[in-house]
């Protein structure tokens, strides 16, 4: 836009010198001028005047104040201009281009960008499907076991390394509070802390007296009269001072065992892990499979009472039917301390099959179509059990285990 105002201007400029030149030429002049330049204008059959050089030349020529001067000007400066015009639309062309490509690019890289956003969205989406859709075909205990593997900040079990560090222990000085650096100032200059000294130092020396002794001795009868009282009241105040109004429930310091071991304890996810046990706990039970029962978390104490039950079932040359056709869902009961370790008590009841041979197969108890629905509590108690890595060291670790399995009774299921 610039180069055409400035080839507009040097145009009007040189237009408007012509025509002043043009004024103040005169007729005589002007037919010298016309003469000398038909003479210059006449071809000649010599030289070659139709070359750039030769109208180069005789532009040169040209006076200089003359039309054709100014002509000459003119034309030079329009040539200028647009030269300068060319060029600028060239940059400008450039400009623009490198503009488009900048913002094509821009636009590209975007659109890359927000594809692959949008593609790692959906990925994790549709992982996240999938991850429930399996969990939830899977069995409610196992699926619990894989949610609390895969929370936030679980730590698989496993032997812990020895700490080799430094041992060595560091005195370190205790920061004076403002109000006791103070006070040792106001001590220091005032030498209040000396007299303070001596005073203690004299109620000290009262506590020898016979007065203070007798004191003492009546204070520590009516401690002894108060602690051995049977006065029912007495014994509401004392419960209330001593705390025991307002103490901890066994249910809650059980609760708060629990956390300390395990952190991320879930009753609900525990419970499904407890029924998922139940079949492989009862049916290694009434198969008298020793080995699969020790397999199972039971403790020492309920794997020595099922194995005498188990023996007995051997010497007598019996076999229990191990199947099982319904599991109910498990009922909480209470959670209490045993022995100074958390234990939850739950109930549930199962359909079994009460039906009894002998080891020629005949039926000595029940028979083959006697459901009975069978109620159980299982009391879990939370252990420090021993195992072994597979390197062969050995640790320790929480482990939830059955502690007691009682049989609360059978009812016939109805046909």
């Amino acid at each position: 836009m610039s180069a055409l105002r400035h080839l507009a201007r040097r145009c009007a400029s040189s237009l408007n010198a012509t025509r002043g030149l043009a004024t103040k030429t005169s007729p005589k002049g002007s037919g010298k001028t016309a003469a000398k330049a038909a003479a210059s204008a006449s071809p000649s059959s010599d030289d070659d005047s139709g070359s750039p050089d030769h109208q180069e030349a005789a532009a040169g020529t040209a006076e200089d104040g003359t039309i054709g001067a100014e002509a000459d000007k003119a034309a030079r400066a329009a040539k200028e201009a647009a030269e300068s015009f060319t060029r600028w639309a060239k940059g400008a062309g450039a400009k623009l281009g490198d503009g488009a490509a900048k913002a094509a690019g821009g636009a590209k890289s975007f659109s890359e960008t927000a594809d692959k956003r949008s593609g790692g969205l959906m990925t994790t989406i549709v992982n996240a499907f999938k991850e429930e859709y399996k969990l939830a075909m899977m069995d409610p205990g196992d699926a619990a076991m894989e949610r609390r593997k895969s929370a936030p900040g679980y730590v698989a079990p496993g032997p812990v390394d020895p700490y080799e560090g430094t041992t060595a222990v560091a005195l370190a000085e205790k920061k004076k509070s403002r109000f006791r650096a103070a006070w040792d100032t106001v001590s220091e200059k005032t030498g209040l802390g000396a007299h303070v000294t001596s005073v203690f130092s004299k109620l000290e020396g009262l506590k020898q007296t016979p007065a203070y002794k007798k004191g003492e001795e009546m204070l520590e009868e009516a401690r002894e009269r108060w602690e051995t009282s049977d006065n029912p009241m007495v014994h509401r105040i004392q419960d209330i001072t001593e705390g025991a109004f307002f103490a901890e429930t066994e249910q809650a310091e059980a609760y708060r065992a629990i956390q300390q071991r395990v952190p991320d304890f879930n009753m609900n996810g525990f419970i499904a892990e407890v029924r998922r046990d139940v079949p492989k706990v009862l049916g290694a039970y009434l198969k008298g499979d020793v080995e699969a029962l020790e397999r199972c978390a039971v403790s020492k104490e309920m794997l020595e009472r099922m194995g005498g039950q188990m023996k007995l079932w051997q010497h007598e040359g019996q076999f229990v039917d191990p199947r099982m056709l319904h599991l109910s869902e498990m009922e909480l009961v209470e959670v209490r301390m045993l022995e100074n370790a958390p234990m939850i008590v739950l109930q549930f009841s199962c359909q079994q099959i009460n039906c009894v041979r002998n080891k020629d197969g005949e039926i000595v108890e029940g028979a083959e179509d006697d459901i009975q629905s069978v109620h159980y509590l299982w009391a879990m108690q939370l252990e420090d059990v021993e195992y072994t890595h597979s390197d062969g060291r050995k640790y320790t670790a929480p482990t939830w285990q059955l502690r007691e399995m009682v049989l609360r009774g059978m009812m016939a299921v109805a046909a």
